[in-house]
Formats: structure tokens, C-alpha cells, sequence
């Protein structure tokens, strides 16, 4: 009874859950179940390792028992040459015949990447397990090669072998990772076709490899179709939201997964975090900090990193530099926020003091860090300062100027006036001419009323296609977020808001 709400539930796919059931059937000596459930995990751990060869052991097949034990610490520990070594030494005992070594060889070829030789193996197997399939499928699955899944799954139905919810999920993970929506939509095909019962982990694959092919609707749509009672489901949503750029929407998942009692973990808070960050939502942040912090996941480095990320965003450097003092091992992307919160936010001498400082502790700047420091230069006009960390990249660091440095020195020099420097520049790296650059030195030369100059780089910008994004604002009113954009009516209270804002224009031209 147990299994089965398991299996329903979807839970089998969870390799604690799974595993607990590996070892619940050993004790009561229903070895055949155990082995069953072993075969249909899409993930094995130490403990279902230990159990199913306990089972092994127990039905007197004891070399059985100590070839899956070799083989399985091979896989965890991607020993290539040590799974090729006892290999070897079951081809010369006769055990390349048996079913579970076999296929415990292609699982542990597979997770060490030698995909030809799982193949090998998986191929002379005389009868193919659905684990070995998995297993094979599996391996694919981990280079992202979903026509190879594909091809391994129409090959499995026509040999008589019905893929499992394992199976599909699996080569959909695969889809997701290649943006394969073909071949996603030919699994897809095959679950409605084939009336398989598709559980809350087959949704959430089908759900992200949609948003990660663009088509969000379809994926809204498998979303209200499903029990939404895991938060995993929710976490699809959220991420794939923020993912293709709808932040709005990705708060709104998260408002009612909250009010339907769904509990958050790590994987929302990252997600919800990140869009809070891009809208500068500061007091939302604190909210979800506040519910960090109540679940007691203020330890875990993955939501400080986004904790740390939000309040630079948003502009509360004082908790951002708190957060980052509390982080006790700092990676170049710690660095990277803080010298970008610094720079953004009026501090340009703590930027460069934390640039110096984090190649004192032993972390190399990389170019992203070359970004965060010349934007903090251009932001504070320190011109001289600017042009000697861009002259470092290459000199001290070995690292070749992208576009963006590139336009990074292009906009401190035209904030000083530099401009016949920063044309030089533009004219010289004739590859590095985009809207980004174009951008900078037309405003530069708008900032000191070079009017002429400004008409020209505006002209080019007409002539290369060039569009300015149209403006968004939002605020955030009794913890409801209203979002506006340039000439949209849609809003219920867009004629009230334009009549507010025609008033207080006219006040500020009456006061000038």
C-alpha cells in the first residue's frame, strides 16, 4: 500500500524515498521487490547499493554481491580506469554474461563519460533489463544528446521493453538540456498516445524543457493540469518564468504557492530572489529573507550568494556587505557583487578596495570582475584609474578585452570629454561596434551638449537597426507590485494614473 502511494504520489523518483523502499523489501526478505525497485531508479545512492547486494548476499551469490560493490564505488567515484581494470577481470571470470553486472558496467561507463564502451557492453547484453536501458539512456542523458535518448527509446518499444516514468523523464531532462523541442514533443506524444500516467516529476520535466524552448503556454497549460501538492512543481514555474524574462509572473507563482500552503525550499528562494533583484523589489527581499530565515536556511552558500545579490541589486549596501562578511568561503562571484554594489551605489573607493583586497586573498579577477571595476571607474569619473585596470586585463591578467570592456572604456573617457579617444577606440576595433558602444558615446556626447556629434551617432544607430528598449516602471504597493510601459493603456487604472502624473507635471513647470 506504501509502494503504491509512492508511486502515485511520484515519489518514487526520489532517491531517499526509493532507496528506504530498497531496503524496507531486504528485511522482509522480498528480495525479487527490492531488486525491482533498485532497477527503476533513476538515481542510486550508498544506501540502495547496500541493500540490494545485503539481498544478493543473502541468496548465496556472493561474488554476484562483491562484483555490483566494485562496480558501484567505480560510479560514485568516476574511476574510469578502475571500473576498465575489474572489468577486465570479469570477462576473464565469465561474469560479463550476467544481467546485473552488465548492466551495473554501463551505468558506471555512462556516469565516467565512455559512452562507446557502455555501449559496448550494452550491446552484447543478451537480454536488456529495462535498468539496462535506463542505464544506456542514462549516459546520453548526461552529454545532453536527446536524438541519441530518442533513438534508444523507439528501439526499446519495438524490442518489447515498455519505457517507465524513469525512462521518460530522464530523456525529457535530456530534451531540456539540448532545447531539443522535437524530440521533447515526440516523448510528449508518447506519454498522451501511450496513456502513460505521467507523475509530478514528468510534469516538471515537460514543464521546463517548454519554457526552456520558448513555448510558455504550453507549459502554463501542463502546469494547471497538475496536482501542484510538491513544490517542485511550483519551482519549475518560477525559474521558468524568470528564466524567459517574465519577473512579474514568476512573483505572482510565488504569492500563491505561499497562500496554498506549498513551503518553499532553497531552489524557490534562488529563483524568487533573482527576480526581486532584477526589479529592485528591496522590500519584497526582505520578506523572502525574513521566510529564509524562518525555515533556518540562512546557512545554506547557495541562497546567501542570492541573498547578497538581491540587496546589491536593490541597493542596500549595508546588509549586501553584511551578508558577504558572513559568507565563509568567498568565490570570485562574491567579489564580483559587491565591487558591482559598491560601484552602482556612490562607494567607488570600497569597489576598488575589495578589487584589491580579493587578489590579496588568493581569487583571480576574471572579466566579469574587469566589468564590475571599469563600471565603478566610469560611474565615479575616475578616468586615470579606468584606463590602467583595462591596460591590467591583458598585461597583468592575460585577459582579451570583450565588447563590453570595450564600451565600459568608451563610457569613461566620453564622460571626460575624451571623445576623440573614445571614436579612436571605436573605429580601431571595428568588430566591437554594437548597441552597447554606440549607446555610450552617443551619451556621452549628449551629456555635454555636443549636439552634432550626438545626431551622428544617433543616425548610425537608425542605420544599423538599433531600437531603444521601450521603459517599464513599477512600484510596490501593500506588497502588491503594479508595473507600467511606455504607451501601455492596459493597466485598470491607466487613465487615473496619466491624469495624476499631467498634474504634477503641470506643478513642476508652474514652480520652475
Amino acid at each position: 500500500m506504501i509502494h503504491t502511494v509512492v508511486v502515485k504520489s511520484g515519489h518514487v523518483c526520489d532517491v531517499v524515498v526509493a532507496s528506504s523502499l530498497v531496503g524496507m523489501y531486504a528485511k522482509f526478505n522480498l528480495f525479487g521487490s527490492s531488486v525491482q525497485v533498485f532497477d527503476e531508479m533513476p538515481e542510486r545512492d550508498v544506501v540502495s547499493y547496500n541493500a540490494v547486494i545485503s539481498c544478493f548476499y543473502q541468496c548465496w551469490e556472493a561474488g554476484k554481491a562483491l562484483e555490483l560493490l566494485a562496480i558501484s564505488a567505480c560510479s560514485r567515484l568516476l574511476g574510469l580506469e578502475r571500473g576498465k581494470e575489474i572489468h577486465r577481470k570479469y570477462v576473464k571470470r565469465g561474469f560479463e554474461s550476467d544481467e546485473y553486472v552488465s548492466s551495473a558496467l554501463v551505468d558506471m561507463y555512462g556516469k565516467c563519460g565512455y559512452l562507446e564502451m557502455a555501449r559496448e557492453v550494452f550491446e552484447h547484453m543478451t537480454g536488456k533489463s529495462l535498468v539496462a536501458w535506463n542505464s544506456m539512456i542514462r549516459g546520453f542523458v548526461g552529454r545532453g544528446d536527446s536524438k541519441s535518448c530518442i533513438e534508444l527509446l523507439s528501439r526499446m518499444v519495438i524490442e518489447g521493453t515498455r519505457p517507465s516514468q524513469t525512462t521518460l523523464t530522464s530523456i525529457l531532462m535530456a530534451c531540456s538540456r539540448s532545447s531539443g523541442i522535437q524530440h521533447g514533443k515526440f516523448v510528449h506524444g508518447y506519454v498522451i498516445t501511450s496513456f502513460v500516467d505521467a507523475d509530478d516529476f514528468m510534469n516538471c520535466s515537460l514543464i521546463d524543457l517548454y519554457f526552456k524552448c520558448g513555448e510558455v503556454k504550453v507549459a502554463e497549460t501542463i502546469f494547471a493540469k497538475t496536482q501542484k501538492v510538491v513544490v517542485e512543481s511550483w519551482n519549475v514555474m518560477i525559474s521558468g518564468y524568470v528564466s524567459v524574462g517574465d519577473l512579474f509572473k514568476a512573483i505572482e507563482v510565488y504569492d500563491q504557492m505561499v497562500s496554498v500552503g506549498v513551503k518553499p525550499d532553497v531552489v524557490t528562494f534562488t529563483s524568487i530572489l533573482s527576480a526581486c533583484s532584477q526589479l529592485d523589489l528591496l522590500e519584497k527581499g526582505k520578506r523572502i529573507h525574513l521566510s529564509i530565515s524562518e525555515s533556518r536556511l540562512e546557512t545554506d552558500e547557495l541562497l546567501m550568494g542570492a541573498l547578497l545579490g538581491m540587496y546589491s541589486k536593490c541597493g542596500d549596501v549595508k546588509e549586501a556587505s553584511r551578508i558577504f562578511k558572513s559568507i565563509p568561503k568567498k568565490d570570485v562571484v562574491s567579489w564580483i557583487v559587491m565591487i558591482s554594489a559598491y560601484g552602482s551605489h556612490g562607494q567607488p573607493r570600497e569597489a576598488i578596495h575589495h578589487f584589491d583586497e580579493m587578489q590579496k586573498v588568493g581569487v583571480k579577477p576574471d572579466g566579469v570582475t574587469f566589468l564590475a571595476i571599469l563600471s565603478a571607474c566610469g560611474h565615479a569619473g575616475f578616468i586615470d584609474e579606468g584606463i590602467k585596470f583595462f591596460s591590467q586585463m591583458r598585461s597583468k591578467h592575460g585577459i582579451k578585452p570583450s565588447i563590453e570592456h570595450y564600451s565600459c572604456l568608451i563610457d569613461i573617457l566620453g564622460r571626460a570629454g575624451r571623445l576623440l579617444e573614445a571614436y579612436d577606440i571605436l573605429q580601431q576595433e571595428s568588430e566591437t561596434r554594437d548597441n552597447a558602444e554606440l549607446s555610450s558615446l552617443h551619451a556621452a556626447c549628449t551629456g555635454i551638449i555636443h549636439w552634432d556629434a550626438a545626431r551622428k551617432v544617433k543616425l548610425k544607430m537608425k542605420e544599423v537597426g538599433l531600437k531603444k528598449q521601450p521603459g517599464c516602471s513599477w512600484i510596490e504597493i501593500n506588497e502588491q507590485v503594479c508595473h507600467f510601459f511606455a504607451e501601455d493603456r492596459s493597466h485598470p487604472q491607466a487613465e487615473n494614473v496619466n491624469e495624476c502624473l499631467a498634474l504634477l507635471n503641470g506643478h513642476i513647470e508652474a514652480t520652475q
